[in-house]
């Protein structure tokens, strides 16, 4: 009876590593280096990685209202604006928070580092949003 559960657990266990590893490793984070440009809701945004692909660097946001909470326009702000937290991407993923504008960003890239998506807010608004690197 213990040798069928511990064959059991065996084979469950290499289950998981085969498919664990068949995913891939995550690209190189250089890859995700340079201009993005996000769709969402709000309007759009783009954002700048480092060439490094640890940080980044700017961002810049073109809305418009989606509620009273916000009206249209433009802001651009960089890293040195003091974002809070700071702008730095851990692993795969980042979090944004402009105080000084009250918008929230939320992201994810793609383990090939070719593409990213999140969440944003904005005052009462919040949505989706999906990013492209710009050519």
């Amino acid at each position: 009876m213990k040798s069928k559960n511990l064959t059991r657990f065996l084979a469950g266990l290499l289950m998981i590593i085969f498919f664990t590893c068949a995913c891939g490793p995550s690209a190189p984070p250089e890859t995700r280096a340079g201009n993005w440009k996000a769709a969402a809701s709000f309007g759009e945004f783009t954002f700048t990685v480092a060439p490094d692909g640890t940080g980044i660097t700017d961002i810049a946001w073109n809305y418009k209202s989606c509620s009273s909470a916000i009206v249209s326009g433009s802001v651009t702000i960089s890293q040195e604006a003091n974002f809070n937290p700071a702008l730095v991407i851990e692993g795969n993923k980042f979090t944004l928070k402009a105080d000084q504008v009250g918008i929230g960003i939320q992201g994810t890239f793609s383990r090939d580092g070719t593409q990213a998506s999140g969440s944003w807010k904005a005052g009462e608004c919040s949505g989706g949003w999906k990013a492209t690197k710009s050519q």
